[in-house]
């Protein structure tokens, strides 16, 4: 009785909605996307206390809460010692384990009873804490913001469960295909030399000490250095006096410290795949690429435009022929990851063990095809509208707006950066993805890292003829 109620039910949906399909003025056709709105953001109001640390401001009072992010440049995985990889990361991740005389689970009461969320981390090229709260309670989560920052404990035993938590991720590491790929990867395309191609080893983990982090956080973490990024219900000469009561007592170490540019990139040869073999591995982690660009690089626009065709979306070229032509990956994607120098251009995907030589084959054709193929004018258009009406959910929240204000003072990008962002978007030509796609996509100059079951995948592989093909072992890039 239920099923044919259910029915029933359908059936006069059906019906109902063929009925106004047939009268006038019901559409037929599914609505256009309008033009991208312009993105015009309050100009930061920006300031400085006299130990150099900038402060910045962006009133958005529509809601009583402040977004607060303090980048630090200098302090992240390209600036820290040869010899101890993963210490910056260390570093920040210590910083909210104690501070000011509060260990670990009072800072996290302290911050409970607030409202507040805090949370610390670093990536290639500066440190990041983020603080989220109502705006009544910024004045005192404020200060313990400060007291992360800058007067952290680095209590002992916190340093030794987060060293032996580290360890025990490097042990379980050897069965984690994606991060030996990705180890594999950086390290095959960079070497173990340069920042971006440095991994961490047990034996480097066990050497991140108390006095190590104390060290790297004395000489990195500077006001001079650092820009206080606040977004939301703010008024700088009511919060700017509480912004000196809190950081003023941050010591400055003298100039600021000049970024410079990173080391440069190796050159790539001829095309070579490394095979890397997980014995029953079900399916096959596939990484391709190379050296890329920098962020300041002037074709940035016209490479976000040509990443986002090829990779960077759910119907891009790659993830429509290896996901929904062929159904071999759950996902494949593409990015340029740009730091103050050329990090890489990564084409990826995890795809079935029996279809991993047949995936390589599809990955180069797509990476030749941008490069040789004519852009048709409805795919470009639809790839640029895509891209331009992105920006105003990528700033939907004080958080976003923070974060993004924090990326652009990263890399010296001035704030109006957005505001024309859609029209550099939409000026890109099909000449220029083409340009671009010869200079900065070079599948014959490229490091192929394959992690799969090697007895099922060598053969066709070799067969493939996508380079020549070398055995590596697990134990080169995840090492106990």
């Amino acid at each position: 009785m239920k099923r044919l109620i259910l029915s029933l039910a359908a059936g006069a949906a059906l019906v109902s909605a063929t009925q106004a399909a047939a009268q006038p003025g019901f559409p037929t056709t599914p609505p256009r996307p309008q033009g991208a709105p312009r993105i015009s953001l309050p100009q930061p109001q920006r300031m400085q206390l006299p130990n150099g640390l900038t402060v910045m401001y962006v009133r958005q009072p529509e809601l009583p809460v402040v977004s607060a992010v303090l980048v630090t440049r200098g302090a992240g995985t390209a600036d820290e010692p040869g010899d101890l990889p993963g210490l910056s990361s260390f570093t920040a991740n210590m910083l909210d384990e104690g501070a000011a005389g509060m260990d670990a689970l009072q800072l996290a009461d302290a911050l409970d009873l607030l409202g507040a969320s805090l949370s610390t981390g670093s990536g290639t090229d500066a440190a990041q804490s983020n603080l989220y709260v109502l705006r009544q309670n910024f004045p005192r989560a404020l200060q313990l913001m400060a007291d992360v920052v800058t007067r952290p404990d680095f209590p002992e035993r916190e340093v030794s469960r987060l060293r032996d938590e580290r360890l025990t991720a490097l042990a379980r590491a050897k069965d984690e295909a994606t991060t030996i790929a990705g180890n594999a990867f950086a390290s095959l395309v960079y070497g173990g030399q340069h920042p971006y191609g440095r991994v961490p080893s047990a034996e480097s983990t066990r050497g991140l000490d108390r006095a190590r982090v104390q060290a790297f956080h004395a000489s990195r973490y500077r006001p001079e250095n650092s820009t206080l990024i606040l977004v939301g219900d703010v008024d700088a000469a009511q919060m700017q006096p509480m912004i000196a009561q809190a950081f003023g007592g941050w010591r400055a170490q003298g100039a600021a410290m000049q970024m410079g540019t990173a080391p440069a990139a190796p050159t790539i040869g001829r095309t070579t795949v490394y095979l890397i073999d997980k014995p029953g591995a079900a399916q096959s982690e596939i990484r391709i690429g190379h050296p890329g660009v920098a962020r300041d690089n002037p074709d940035y626009f016209p490479l976000l435009v040509l990443n986002t065709m090829l990779g960077g979306t759910f119907t891009s070229r790659l993830n429509t022929n290896l996901r929904e032509t062929h159904g071999w990956a759950y996902g494949a994607r593409s990015s340029y990851s740009m730091f103050r120098g050329a990090g890489p251009f990564t084409a990826a995907a995890g795809v079935q063990t029996n279809a991993t030589d047949s995936a390589l084959v599809e990955f180069f054709r797509e990476l030749n095809r941008i490069r040789t193929e004519p852009v048709s004018a409805d795919e470009l258009q639809k790839i640029k509208s895509f891209v331009a009406l992105r920006l105003p959910d990528q700033l939907e929240t004080t958080q976003d707006v923070a974060g993004n204000l924090a990326n652009l003072e990263t890399y010296g990008l001035n704030a109006s950066y957005f505001d024309d962002y859609v029209q550099r978007v939409m000026a890109v030509t099909a000449d220029d993805l083409r340009r671009v796609a010869n200079q900065y996509v070079r599948p014959e100059n490229s490091v192929v890292v394959v992690v799969g079951d090697r007895s099922v995948v060598e053969a066709g592989i070799r067969a493939a003829n996508v380079g020549p093909v070398e055995i590596r072992d697990v134990t080169e890039f995840v090492r106990e």
